[in-house]
Protein backbone atom coordinates (compact mmCIF):
# COMPACT_ATOMS: atom_id res chain seq x y z
CA UNK A 1 0.00 0.00 0.00
CA UNK A 2 1.17 3.83 -0.67
CA UNK A 3 2.01 6.27 2.05
CA UNK A 4 2.55 9.81 2.14
CA UNK A 5 6.21 8.89 1.92
CA UNK A 6 5.22 7.37 -1.98
CA UNK A 7 4.35 10.60 -2.75
CA UNK A 8 7.14 12.52 -3.40
CA UNK A 9 6.16 15.49 -1.52
CA UNK A 10 8.73 18.57 0.15
CA UNK A 11 9.42 17.96 4.20
CA UNK A 12 6.58 20.88 4.69
CA UNK A 13 3.76 19.36 2.24
CA UNK A 14 4.55 16.28 4.49
CA UNK A 15 4.23 17.63 7.18
CA UNK A 16 1.02 19.82 6.67
CA UNK A 17 -0.59 16.71 5.33
CA UNK A 18 0.10 14.47 7.89
CA UNK A 19 -0.93 17.20 10.75
CA UNK A 20 -4.36 17.08 8.21
CA UNK A 21 -4.31 13.38 8.26
CA UNK A 22 -3.94 13.45 12.33
CA UNK A 23 -6.77 15.99 13.10
CA UNK A 24 -9.35 14.48 11.03
CA UNK A 25 -11.10 12.65 13.50
CA UNK A 26 -14.55 12.18 12.32
CA UNK A 27 -16.56 10.22 9.75
CA UNK A 28 -15.26 9.71 6.69
CA UNK A 29 -14.72 13.37 3.98
CA UNK A 30 -15.23 15.32 7.56
CA UNK A 31 -13.30 18.07 8.27
CA UNK A 32 -13.03 21.30 10.44
CA UNK A 33 -9.15 21.73 10.28
CA UNK A 34 -8.08 25.33 8.93
CA UNK A 35 -4.35 26.35 7.90
CA UNK A 36 -4.41 28.64 10.93
CA UNK A 37 -5.04 24.98 13.16
CA UNK A 38 -2.30 23.65 11.02
CA UNK A 39 0.53 26.15 11.41
CA UNK A 40 -0.19 26.19 15.36
CA UNK A 41 0.16 22.23 15.12
CA UNK A 42 3.29 21.92 13.82
CA UNK A 43 4.62 25.50 14.60
CA UNK A 44 5.18 27.70 11.36
CA UNK A 45 3.52 30.38 10.17
CA UNK A 46 0.22 30.29 8.41
CA UNK A 47 1.66 32.00 5.07
CA UNK A 48 4.17 28.74 5.18
CA UNK A 49 1.07 26.61 5.73
CA UNK A 50 -0.66 28.45 2.82
CA UNK A 51 1.51 27.52 0.10
CA UNK A 52 1.81 24.22 0.79
CA UNK A 53 -1.72 23.89 0.73
CA UNK A 54 -2.04 25.47 -2.83
CA UNK A 55 0.87 23.20 -3.74
CA UNK A 56 -0.81 19.91 -2.43
CA UNK A 57 -4.30 21.10 -4.24
CA UNK A 58 -2.41 21.80 -7.41
CA UNK A 59 -1.37 17.74 -7.18
CA UNK A 60 -4.31 16.83 -6.21
CA UNK A 61 -4.26 15.59 -2.84
CA UNK A 62 -6.40 18.14 -0.85
CA UNK A 63 -9.04 20.29 -1.53
CA UNK A 64 -10.50 23.29 0.04
CA UNK A 65 -13.66 24.97 0.85
CA UNK A 66 -14.81 28.10 1.68
CA UNK A 67 -17.47 28.11 4.79
CA UNK A 68 -20.17 30.65 4.80
CA UNK A 69 -22.30 30.31 7.44
CA UNK A 70 -25.12 32.69 8.04
CA UNK A 71 -23.22 35.11 10.75
CA UNK A 72 -20.54 33.98 10.96
CA UNK A 73 -17.02 34.98 9.42
CA UNK A 74 -15.42 32.69 6.21
CA UNK A 75 -13.75 29.82 7.47
CA UNK A 76 -11.84 27.85 4.52
CA UNK A 77 -12.07 24.38 5.38
CA UNK A 78 -8.88 21.73 4.30
CA UNK A 79 -10.35 18.36 2.98
CA UNK A 80 -8.48 15.02 1.81
CA UNK A 81 -9.18 13.86 -1.77
CA UNK A 82 -11.06 10.60 -1.63
CA UNK A 83 -8.61 9.19 -3.54
CA UNK A 84 -6.12 9.56 -0.61
CA UNK A 85 -8.56 8.13 1.69
CA UNK A 86 -5.96 5.09 1.84
CA UNK A 87 -3.61 7.57 3.81
CA UNK A 88 -5.83 7.78 7.04
CA UNK A 89 -5.74 5.42 9.66
CA UNK A 90 -9.49 4.72 9.61
CA UNK A 91 -11.07 5.89 7.23
CA UNK A 92 -8.64 3.11 4.86
CA UNK A 93 -10.54 0.42 6.75
CA UNK A 94 -13.82 1.33 5.35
Amino acid sequence: MKTIADLNLTQLETQVLTCLIDMLYAEEGFSDVEVRDIAHEIKVTSKSVRGAVGSLVKKGIIYTEETNTWGAPKHQLIYLQSDYYFLHPEWSKQ
